[in-house]
């Protein structure tokens, strides 16, 4: 009897290191991986995948013809890609990048809803990420060594009720406060960017993020890491905030024994916590 050929997976690798453990992942399970990147390091996927497709800049058309090409029906989008970069001229040449930016909104959520809906139509089932890597999302309560202060808890429910009021427009996946003063919200430029700004402003603070409660959570689901710690300590921020099962915390061991080296707290919170 002839075996099944393994599962074909058409993966958008974007930056950071969850598209790598997302391969590393889907090889272990047997999967067939095809990866279609903006990145600058494409060989680090060689050993985890059956080919790597190097782009020279977004094209949704050509991530269909490659997926189609390699016999992938199914399709995960991990990792960061920098909005502004589907706005590059030669992006505009290609007819289902152009119809995806004809929409009349084009905030995170309703881009990356059009995008989705654009490569269904194509009969490519877009699937969740969260579900390879389970446990990986961040559980409710205390996570490192230390406990957030209580002016640090004050703080995090501070953030937390503003970013129910901004998530429902699209921005502000992430903030930063200091003695209840907001220090710096998230655009577009992504969490690390907006952390480094508060090293200038203030020095201090905490770090919430959370997702807005009816985005598609097969994409764009907040994520910390190592790098997450290394920024927040570069800026003098001590305490983390992450929705409770809605967070993916990349290397949590590595990442909560930085935290705990750096002395910050990383706490998961309700998606609606009491005050």
């Amino acid at each position: 009897m002839t075996a099944a050929p393994p599962e074909k997976i058409a993966l958008i690798a974007g930056e950071g290191g969850l598209p790598l453990e997302i391969a590393r992942r889907l090889r272990d399970r047997g999967s067939s991986v095809v990866v279609i990147t903006l990145r600058d390091d494409p060989e680090t996927f060689g050993p985890l995948s059956e080919a790597v497709v190097r782009l020279r800049f977004p094209s949704l058309g050509r991530v269909v013809r490659e997926a189609k090409r390699h016999g992938a029906k199914s399709l995960i989008m991990a990792g960061n890609i920098p909005k502004r970069t589907i706005y590059l001229l030669p992006a505009l040449f290609d007819p289902l990048t152009r119809s995806v930016l004809s929409e009349r909104r084009r905030d995170d959520h309703a881009l990356l809803g059009t995008i989705v809906a654009a490569f269904e139509r194509e009969g490519i089932d877009v699937l969740p990420y969260w579900q390879i890597l389970p446990e990986f999302l961040a559980p409710e309560g205390r996570l490192g060594t230390r406990a957030p202060t209580e002016a640090e808890r004050q703080d995090v429910r501070y953030g937390a009720d503003i970013l129910r009021v901004t998530l429902p427009c699209s921005f502000g996946q992430a903030i930063v406060v200091a003695d209840l003063a907001v220090v710096a919200i998230e655009a577009m430029e992504g969490t690390d960017a907006m952390i480094e700004r508060c090293g200038a402003l203030s020095g201090r603070g905490v770090l919430v993020k959370m997702m807005r409660t009816d985005q598609d959570a097969r994409y764009d689901l907040p994520t910390v890491g190592p790098g997450t710690i290394e920024s927040m300590r570069r800026a003098g921020l001590t305490c983390l905030a992450v929705e409770a099962g809605r967070t993916l915390v990349l290397e949590p061991e590595r990442t909560l024994a930085q935290a705990d080296a750096c002395g910050i707290a990383v706490w998961g919170i309700q998606a609606c916590p009491s005050s």
